[in-house]
């Protein structure tokens, strides 16, 4: 009797220890995160005009550019209701060389593409901070709505000897002097496929029609930007960690013109990741 006593004791501390921690567990209100994307370059271009140098349009598998790596960094804050206020931080290595048959006509710059261009020191950075609320929940099943500001920072370069008919030697493109964040909108669904394994579905995006913004390059600049991104991953929670693989489909469109320039990027790239959480 007193051995069975004893069992029961120790069976139901461990039960209580355990619901004890899976409280815990609800109760954590942050969590940091680093993700590694491999992107593979579908369809793309850009192209620079300066004045009268009306820039050749390049597409971006012409300039080398088939694969490039991302590294993503994030920090999320948790409240209740299944409501969070996340940052993140996405790095582009984009990376890329080629030879023309000609001359490359680039942000007013005329450059010999024979001698081969490099679009390796080309930065580009993107910052979103994104707000997360719950939109249904049912069992096994919760769906979120996201509403986030996003802002991409892009110095695109064409790295290459000057043609002797330039009278420019700029070989870059700094988008980021007129960025700003534009709003997206977005979904995302986590199905529970018991055992601490889920399934995620991720799509957002934004359509913002040409406008006539604050700044200025000998007139005023006229902006418009779009972006979509869908994402499926699979994820597993062990302990305070949550590991995850998955794949992605990212489209973006930037453009920007004034009396001077005009200046177009798009960008469509697939590819898969793998990424880790630390929630606390």
């Amino acid at each position: 009797m007193k051995k069975r006593l004893l069992l029961t004791s120790i069976a139901l501390l461990f039960y209580s220890e355990g619901y004890s921690q899976a409280g815990v567990d609800k109760r954590k209100t942050f969590s940091i995160g680093a993700q590694y994307n491999h992107e593979f370059v579908l369809d793309g271009y850009v192209r620079v005009r300066e004045w009268e140098v009306e820039g050749d349009e390049l597409k971006l598998k012409d300039l080398g550019m088939t694969s490039y790596p991302v590294l993503r960094l994030k920090a999320e804050k948790y409240f209740t209701k299944n409501n969070s206020l996340s940052v993140m931080y996405d790095n582009y290595y984009m990376r890329g060389k080629a030879v023309f048959t000609g001359d490359i006509e680039y942000n007013g710059t005329i450059i010999n593409g024979t001698k081969g261009i490099d679009v390796s020191p080309t930065r580009y950075f993107r910052v979103s901070t994104i707000y997360k609320g719950l939109l249904l929940r049912r069992p096994q099943l919760d769906l979120n709505y996201t509403i986030a500001l996003v802002l991409d920072y892009i110095t695109f370069y064409l790295d290459g000897e000057l043609s002797p008919l330039s009278t420019r030697d700029e070989v870059f493109e700094k988008f980021g002097r007129q960025a700003l964040p534009y709003p997206v909108l977005g979904l995302q669904g986590r199905a529970d496929m018991g055992n601490h394994n889920y399934l995620n579905v991720e799509v957002s995006g934004t359509y913002i029609p040409r406008f006539k913004s604050f700044y200025t390059e000998r007139g005023h600049m006229y902006l418009d930007y779009s972006n979509f991104l869908a994402d499926l991953s699979y994820s597993r929670n062990i302990s305070a960690f949550e590991l995850a693989i998955g794949v992605n489909l990212r489209y973006m469109h930037l453009f920007q013109e004034s009396l001077e320039d005009t200046n177009i990027i798009n960008t469509l790239t697939a590819g898969p990741y793998i990424g880790i959480e630390y929630h606390f």
